[in-house]
């Protein structure tokens, strides 16, 4: 099976991904696999610095989690499913609708709500009292 190294330096939350191909290699998987999560057992001077891995038959990308010795020549890579690349065309086709709200969604419509700004400056040598309740907003 083909699987191919390569080398991104994208943010591990971009969807869209740029990543260069260091090598292709023919693999022979001896057990069952977890598409999801595979670890590999390979020549580590096949490895060439990546930190990706694209499986063309399994249709997914995935991070290189970590690497063990297995012996003087051979390391297990730990991989795992980099689900924003996987689906990257069912996530940037996908329609989405944005709903804006003058209240906040984790209230319900059926309590009554009320909303009072009131400005006040405390210099931060004053203590303040425990009658109201503030958010504290610093700037500087």
């Amino acid at each position: 099976m083909l699987v191919e190294f390569c080398t991104t330096t994208d943010n591990p939350k971009t969807v869209n991904k740029t990543f260069q191909l260091n090598n292709s290699i023919n693999i022979t998987f001896r057990n069952n696999v977890n598409e999801q999560a595979p670890d590999i057992v390979m020549n580590k001077d096949n490895l060439a610095g990546s930190n990706y891995v694209h499986i063309p038959n399994f249709k997914r990308y995935y991070f290189i989690n970590s690497i063990d010795n297995y012996n003087a020549k051979l390391v297990i890579l730990h991989l795992t499913t980099d689900l924003l690349m996987t689906y990257q065309d069912i996530i940037l086709n996908s329609e989405v609708q944005i709903v804006a709200t003058e209240k906040p969604s984790y209230l319900s419509a059926s309590l009554p709500t009320q909303t009072t700004i009131s400005k006040r400056v405390v210099n931060s040598n004053v203590t303040l009292d425990d009658k109201n309740s503030m958010v504290l907003t610093t700037i500087g």
